[in-house]
């Protein structure tokens, strides 16, 4: 079986759909009841602890996010791709404003991503998916940039019947196997990404540098433009940008 397609196989596969749903149930459980012993432990740490018992209990909660990550790409891999259960409508400037924001919060300013040319485009679309998708090429291009900071451009523009975002990279990077920790996503990047793209409707293509996401416009029978925007997410700790970001401070 061709490498390529067995990806793409698998997860549009019954049994994957049903082992990753039991995998998924059991990561979040496990990961929500650590998590909730590491904040008693985090106020046992503020009264009587040091700081090193602070960081510890940081070190857990970043393995956290390594496990929940893997668990809400693969859902979102297996998940009915017409993107009708959670979609709502995006503004694209708005939402690239917030990932520019959040990248740089998440990641102690490791991460920095300058808003350029942007559309005050509207889009239906799963936000976390589309957040998961753009971020999974910041994610990959830092750890594979030797240098400390990495910086990116945001871009979106309307081209026709889609929006198009387009996230690019200062420099390049080595496009290689095994950058950081052993990682199916990490390997399969293109197949990633495609898959994600697929789930809220759209393409994307990866570039030596950049991602380009082209996203439809609403119909003409929607009123997309009258719609309010779909809410914020809030500040779980458990969030997109702490689940592909955390890890890289």
């Amino acid at each position: 079986m061709d490498e390529k397609n067995g990806f793409r196989d698998f997860f549009e596969s019954p049994f994957a759909e049903d082992y990753i749903a039991y995998n998924e149930y059991l990561v979040r459980r496990s990961v929500m009841g650590i998590s909730a012993s590491c904040e008693f432990l985090r106020e046992l740490a503020e009264k009587h602890g040091t700081k090193k018992d602070g960081e510890l209990i940081e070190g857990i909660l970043t393995m956290c996010c390594d496990l929940m990550r893997n668990a809400e790409l693969s859902k979102a891999l297996v998940s009915p791709h017409d993107g009708a259960e959670h979609s709502g409508m995006i503004r694209t400037d708005a939402f690239l404003a917030e990932l520019a924001e959040k990248c740089v919060a998440v990641t102690a300013g490791r991460c920095r991503v300058t808003l350029k040319d942007c559309a005050a485009a509207f889009v239906r679309a799963d936000a976390n998916i589309l957040r998961m998708l753009l971020l999974s090429f910041i994610r990959r291009y830092s750890l594979a940039n030797a240098a400390d900071n990495s910086g990116f451009e945001a871009f979106c523009e309307e081209t026709g019947e889609n929006v198009k975002i387009i996230i690019r990279a200062a420099g390049t990077f080595v496009d290689g196997e095994n950058i950081g920790l052993p990682d199916v996503f990490e390997n399969y990047p293109e197949e990633t990404v495609r898959g994600l793209a697929a789930r809220i409707g759209a393409e994307a293509q990866l570039g030596s540098n950049e991602i380009v996401v082209e996203i439809p416009l609403p119909d003409g029978n929607e009123s997309a433009v009258l719609e309010a925007p779909s809410p914020e997410i809030g500040e779980s700790f458990f969030e997109p940008y702490n689940l592909m970001l955390r890890d890289l401070l």
